[in-house]
């Protein structure tokens, strides 16, 4: 059965990005995982070289993974990129300022050139809308202009190398709010291009005990990030240590076209296990996710 789990960046090896990547890997495959998802440096603006970008695909060929999708970067990340020594980020796809945003859609071609190396055939991109935006027309035209002018202007690059941006669901706006930028961006652009990312931890602090952007935009969904919580923080654990009604969950993605498998964005600083011990059990998860997914689809739900 195909599983896939988040690779993240764990600074806890001396040279993380060759030996305690290949250490990370190799307990993701020994776990019995058969894909990833590539997470480093999800949010900020770093910058993947050639040279970088061959390394780490045939890192991860040489553990015979397969990379389910990748995480690009709007250009903004507070923690990594704004310090005493500045109060602002210097890519930004939201930017009124055209030299900002043009950076910030250079780096999401960068993104599409690593996922296009790793055979991704999607990126998740984070949309930072917030309920103010929605409260006016001008509020919105003021925050959709800009974003509209990167992705037109990165639309022809990802469709000439096949890759989607798939739209994560955040949490820091209302569920109204979400529902309503998913109709603006979906309705602007085809599939070919741009999907859904849902989260499910996400949704579950938007609105708990519901899968609503399922239920609208499941026609679009095409990339998954799964974790658990208890509807108040993102605590990003496996399935069933939550509150998440995962049946429902299950069933809501059964009842989509998306192909499986999903993908586990769940974090092993959050237990107290040797990350050995924390990758067999998120198999083990992952496989029963899987298997109730599989039942919904045959008619035969756990």
């Amino acid at each position: 059965m195909e599983t896939c789990i988040t690779v993240w960046h764990w600074p806890n090896h001396d040279r993380w990005y060759d030996e305690g990547l290949k250490e990370t890997l190799r307990l993701i495959k020994k776990a019995g995982f058969t894909h990833i998802n590539w997470n480093p440096d999800s949010g900020s603006s770093y910058w993947y070289a050639a040279s970088e970008i061959g390394f780490i695909r045939d890192t991860i060929n040489s553990f015979d993974l397969k990379v389910k999708t990748i995480h690009a970067s709007n250009g903004l990340n507070p923690v990594t990129e704004k310090t005493f020594l500045a109060r602002e980020t210097r890519k930004d796809i939201h930017s009124p300022n055209a030299w900002q945003r043009e950076a910030g859609a250079e780096l999401l071609r960068n993104r599409v050139d690593l996922a296009a190396a790793l055979g991704s055939p999607d990126m998740v991109l984070h949309i930072e809308v917030r309920d103010e935006y929605h409260e006016s027309a001008a509020a919105a035209e003021a925050f959709y202009t800009p974003l509209f002018q990167t992705l037109d202007s990165v639309r022809p690059y990802c469709l000439e190398h096949g890759i989607k941006i798939a739209v994560e669901n955040l949490f820091s706006a209302s569920a109204k709010t979400y529902l309503q930028m998913f109709d603006r961006v979906f309705s602007r652009y085809d599939a070919d291009f741009i999907g859904l990312c849902y989260d499910t931890g996400h949704w579950e602090i938007t609105q708990p005990g519901g899968i609503s952007v399922l239920d609208q935009f499941g026609d679009r969904l095409i990339c998954t990030h799964i974790h658990d919580n208890f509807s108040a923080c993102d605590d990003h654990l496996l399935p069933f240590d939550g509150r998440i009604n995962w049946d429902l969950v299950t069933k809501g993605i059964a009842a989509t076209a998306y192909e499986t498998p999903v993908n586990f964005e769940t974090e092993y600083d959050r237990y107290g296990l040797r990350p050995s011990s924390f990758y067999e059990r998120a198999h083990a998860t992952a496989v029963r996710i899987e298997t109730m997914i599989q039942a919904a689809r045959s008619g035969n739900a756990l």
